[in-house]
C-alpha cells in the first residue's frame, strides 16, 4: 500500500522477508533485501523510517550493518530492531551495543511486533515535536536577544540625545544607530536659518538634496520597495536597504526608527528653541544697554541744558538791571520787573523739553523689539 512510513527488511530468508512484507504491507511501505551490502547501496538513492535487521546475515552480520548505518549522517536517527533466533544475553546486548532500539526473538508474533513498530513511530513522533518545540525555542530565545540588543542601541541613543549640543553631534548618534542595525541612508535637518543634508557620501550633495526636497513632501511614515522615510517637522530620515525579506526584522526597524526619528525631532525642536532664547538674550541686553545709554545722555544734556539756561538768565537779569538805572524807576518797580522776568525765565528752564528726540529714540527701540519678538514665533 501507499504509506509515508517506510520500512527496510533485511533477511537472507527468503520466506522471512515474504512473511514480514504481507504482514507488514497492509500499513507500511515495506522493501525487503537479502543481504547487508544491497541494503547500503540503496541508501543512497531513499532512506527509510525503519530497519528490521536480521542479525545472522551472510557476509556483513545485522551488527555491522546496524553499525554503518549509524554512521550515515542521513539515517543516524533510524531506528534498528534486529530479528534473531538467539536469546543468550550476549547476543541481545551485542544488537544494543551495535546501536539497535529493539531486539525481537523469532519466531515473532505478528501482533507484538505491531505494537513495537508504532511504539517506534509515537517515539519518532515525539522527537520531531520536541525537536521542533526545541527550534522554537531557539528562535524565540534568538528573537529576544535580538530585540534586546536593538532596543539597548535605541535606549542609549535615547540617552545620547541628552548630550547632544548641535544638529552635527545628533546626525552622528543618528547614524550610529543605523549603522548598528546595518542601514544605509540620509538625514536632513532643518531648523530656522538652517538646513542641511547628511549621508555617508558627505553633506548637501545636490542629487541627495534633491530626492530629500521630494521626501519631505510626503507622509509622515513613507515606503517604497526597500526605501523608508520619516518625515517631522525638523528632520527627514531616509532608509535605503530596509530589509523586507525578514518581515519580523523589518518591523521592528520601523518601529525602532520611528522612534528614534521623532525623538530626534523634539531634540532639534528644543536646540532652535534654545538658539531662540539665547538670541532673545543678547538682543533684549542690547536694547537694555540702549536704553541705559540713550538715558544717560538724556541725563547729561538736560543738565547742561539747564545750567547753560541759568547762565542766559543771569546774564539777561544783569543787562535789564542796567536798562533800568536810564528808565528813572523806582526800586519797587525794578525789583517787581525782576521777579516777573526771574520767574518766566526759570519756568522755561523747567520746561526743557526733549520730547522730539524722545520720541523717535523709543520709536527705534520698540521696532527693534518687535521684530525680535516676531523671529522668535
Amino acid at each position: 500500500m501507499e504509506s509515508d512510513y517506510l520500512i527496510f527488511v533485511v533477511d537472507d530468508d527468503a520466506t522471512t522477508r515474504l512473511l514480514l512484507k504481507s504482514m507488514l504491507d497492509s500499513q507500511y511501505a515495506v522493501d525487503t533485501f537479502e543481504s547487508a551490502e544491497s541494503c547500503l547501496n540503496t541508501l543512497g538513492e531513499k532512506q527509510p523510517n525503519l530497519f528490521l535487521l536480521d542479525v545472522g546475515l551472510p557476509g556483513m552480520d545485522g551488527y555491522e550493518l546496524c553499525r554503518r548505518i549509524k554512521a550515515i549522517p542521513e539515517t543516524v536517527r533510524v531506528p534498528v530492531v534486529f530479528l534473531s533466533g538467539h536469546d543468550n544475553p550476549e547476543d541481545i546486548l551485542a544488537g544494543y551495543d551495535a546501536g539497535g532500539q529493539d531486539y525481537i526473538l523469532k519466531p515473532f508474533d505478528i501482533v507484538g511486533l505491531h505494537h513495537k513498530i508504532e511504539n517506534l513511530q509515537r517515539i519518532e513522533q515525539d522527537k520531531r515535536l520536541l525537536a521542533g518545540q526545541a527550534e522554537a525555542s531557539d528562535e524565540l530565545a534568538s528573537l529576544v536577544m535580538a530585540n534586546l540588543d536593538e532596543y539597548a542601541v535605541l535606549i542609549k541613543f535615547l540617552r545620547t540625545l541628552n548630550e547632544c549640543g548641535s544638529p552635527a553631534e545628533l546626525v552622528e548618534a543618528i547614524q550610529r544607530v543605523l549603522a548598528a542595525a546595518h542601514l544605509e541612508g540620509a538625514v536632513q535637518i532643518r531648523l530656522r536659518n538652517f538646513e542641511k543634508t547628511y549621508s555617508p557620501t558627505g553633506e548637501n550633495w545636490p542629487l541627495e538634496v534633491a530626492v530629500m526636497n521630494h521626501v519631505r513632501t510626503l507622509e509622515r511614515i513613507f515606503e517604497f520597495k526597500r526605501r523608508a522615510a520619516y518625515n517631522f517637522d525638523h528632520i527627514t530620515l531616509l532608509i535605503t536597504n530596509m530589509p523586507l525579506e525578514d518581515a519580523e526584522l523589518c518591523g521592528r526597524i520601523r518601529d525602532n526608527i520611528a522612534i528614534a526619528a521623532e525623538s530626534a525631532d523634539a531634540k532639534l525642536a528644543a536646540l532652535q528653541s534654545f538658539t531662540d532664547n539665547a538670541t532673545l538674550r543678547d538682543e533684549i541686553h542690547g536694547l537694555l544697554q540702549g536704553v541705559g545709554q540713550t538715558v544717560e545722555s538724556f541725563s547729561k544734556q538736560y543738565d547742561a541744558a539747564r545750567f547753560q539756561g541759568s547762565l542766559y538768565t543771569n546774564r539777561f537779569l544783569d543787562d535789564l538791571l542796567a536798562a533800568f538805572a536810564h528808565l528813572g524807576m523806582s526800586s519797587q518797580q525794578e525789583e517787581e520787573i525782576l521777579d516777573l522776568v526771574k520767574q518766566r525765565a526759570n519756568g522755561l528752564i523747567d520746561l526743557y523739553d526733549f520730547a522730539g528726540e524722545t520720541q523717535e529714540t523709543l520709536g527705534k527701540l520698540g521696532a527693534r523689539l518687535e521684530a525680535i519678538l516676531a523671529a522668535t514665533h
